[in-house]
């Protein structure tokens, strides 16, 4: 019994080192490995002979993960375009509960004039907070935070070549972002979000002192109120489906 534990435990290391996403292909690698093991023998040298003759666990998971990167790699990046669909989606259902309008006449319900530039702020944020989470995640790894960024500043092209106008919600929502990680580092949560409400609320003020727009400090600190609950619905769903993808494969892992 205890050599069939020691195989077992390092047959489900090798599998869940393994990062295979389809759980099919999980089960038949584990059951190749346990057809290894008891062709081997089961006297306790055979299974210690076995084990050495395996090679090392570290250099055994990770030939088996570059086996399945391609299938991890696209399941990973689904995670992270449902992730950030769902953070658009709910900034965008915040702005229009803000900016809904009761009208009378035809147009009951209307909203604001500022709603497309607002949502286009919201949607900056979301976009560079995602960005942002994906290089901060740990462990710290140079290539994702490279291509990340590549892929936040491609969106930012791409947006602007599309409409030419929309840059600058990009670059007011990077600064956004930037000020608002550097508030996460407080502790404990409601003095991180007070610090990031009244931070956000001086940059919209600011930002619109320097293009000569009115805007009074209660706009700006409505508009600072609707961006943490924008940054903080985000923050929710970004941490919720990389919970759900990690559990994803701890469960099929024991499976």
């Amino acid at each position: 019994m205890p050599d069939h534990d020691t195989v077992a435990a390092f047959i489900e290391r090798i599998v869940s080192g393994a990062q295979i996403p389809s759980r099919a292909d999980r089960d038949d690698l584990r059951r190749e490995l346990w057809t290894h093991f008891e062709e081997t023998g089961a006297s306790p040298d055979a299974v210690h002979n076995a084990l050495q003759q395996f090679g090392a666990e570290a250099m055994v998971t990770e030939s088996l993960r570059r086996v399945y990167r391609c299938d991890y790699v696209f399941l990973y990046l689904a995670k992270i375009a449902a992730s950030i669909m769902a953070s658009i989606a709910a900034a965008l259902l915040i702005q229009v509960l803000v900016n809904l309008r009761l009208g009378v006449g035809a147009d009951v319900w209307r909203l604001a004039p500022k709603f497309p530039h607002a949502a286009g702020l919201s949607v900056g944020v979301v976009l560079a907070l995602a960005t942002a989470w994906e290089i901060g995640r740990p462990p710290f790894n140079r290539s994702r935070a490279a291509l990340a960024i590549g892929a936040y500043a491609a969106m930012c092209v791409f947006v602007q070549l599309v409409f030419a106008a929309s840059v600058g919600a990009f670059v007011t929502a990077t600064v956004l972002v930037g000020l608002g990680c550097l508030c996460s580092t407080l502790e404990p949560l409601p003095a991180r979000l007070l610090l990031t409400f009244g931070v956000f609320a001086v940059a919209q003020y600011v930002t619109h002192l320097r293009l000569n727009v009115a805007f009074g400090p209660t706009r700006a600190v409505l508009a600072g109120a609707v961006l943490v609950a924008v940054w903080s619905s985000t923050v929710v769903i970004l941490g919720r489906f990389d919970h759900a993808f990690v559990n994803l494969f701890e469960t099929q892992n024991r499976g």
